[in-house]
């Protein structure tokens, strides 16, 4: 039997760092799976100090990690967050971290180990399929339906009183993804590296709206349904490790139709229950 340690939204700087390295040290994992948002804002110094410390609590340990939307975020002359993957994967190559953005699928033991970011495709939003869903508000990631573009320029680095919405997701501001085709293409690469051995999937985002336990306008930006992918007869999947919620999923842990999906966030804000409730015994 092994052990295998699962962590999600670590967003270094973070206290929840200290947390997991204890963990590491107390369980001795044979693996350790990062379901994505390992920065807090994207600095490639913070994945590298992430990657760093977990090789240094264990120079024997698996890391398989996928990205998290905030790790996709531009800063200074960046300006493409999908290249921006390939320059992480360099990061992850130097302290041996399986990052599956890049690898797409990895071995271990008896088990394919299968992911990505995952991302979203609206498809979440409470108004999603109805005459009233608006797709360019989505697309401009607020709901008072303004371009993201005076967002950006009115309201970010000093709230303006011409500001003329204060309330929008992050992504559109800071990351530059065609959402809808990249959780597409994102999907299509999970499906492809399934090929019918036991197989844990890895996303940060969410892959089931019933997963979430609220409905608002920010749900369009949690997931994608993965069902027919997840549910699939012969696909041997029997775990679905996820993040992005952080507190927001219905349980850390569901059962559904013999797959167990995971979101271990809420187990890392206390050491015990983390040691006791985050680790899987294959």
């Amino acid at each position: 039997m092994v052990k295998i340690l699962l962590a999600a939204d670590i967003h270094v700087p973070s206290s929840l760092l200290g947390i997991i390295l204890d963990a590491v040290k107390l369980v001795k994992p044979e693996a350790i799976i990062l379901s994505g948002d390992l920065s807090y804002d994207g600095k490639l110094s913070d994945i590298e100090k992430l990657f760093s410390k977990l090789r240094k609590a264990s120079e024997i340990m698996r890391i398989i990690s996928v990205l998290g939307n905030h790790d996709l975020w531009l800063h200074g002359n960046q300006r493409d967050s999908i290249t921006k993957i390939e320059r992480i994967g360099k990061v992850a190559e130097k302290y041996g971290v399986n990052l599956l953005d890049v690898e797409g699928r990895v071995e271990f033991g008896n088990y394919d180990i299968v992911g990505n970011v995952g991302w979203y495709d609206y498809s979440f939003a409470p108004d999603y399929g109805t005459s009233s869903f608006d797709l360019q508000k989505y697309e401009n990631c607020n709901p008072c339906g303004v371009d993201k573009r005076i967002i950006k320029s009115n309201c970010i680095k000093n709230f303006a009183s011409s500001c003329p919405c204060n309330i929008w997701h992050n992504d559109c501001i800071y990351a530059d993804i065609d959402a809808k085709k990249f959780a597409s293409e994102n999907k299509k690469k999970i499906e492809k590296n399934i090929r019918g051995r036991k197989t844990i999937i890895v996303t940060h985002h969410a892959p089931l709206m019933r997963l979430i336990k609220e409905r608002s306008f920010f749900n369009a930006f949690d997931g994608q349904d993965m069902s027919n992918l997840v549910f699939k007869p012969g696909s041997g999947i029997s775990y679905y490790i996820y993040g992005h919620l952080h507190d927001r999923s219905v349980a850390p842990i569901t059962q559904i139709n013999g797959v167990t999906f995971i979101n271990p966030f809420t187990f890392q804000l206390n050491l015990g229950d983390y040691i006791g409730k985050a680790v899987l015994d294959l």
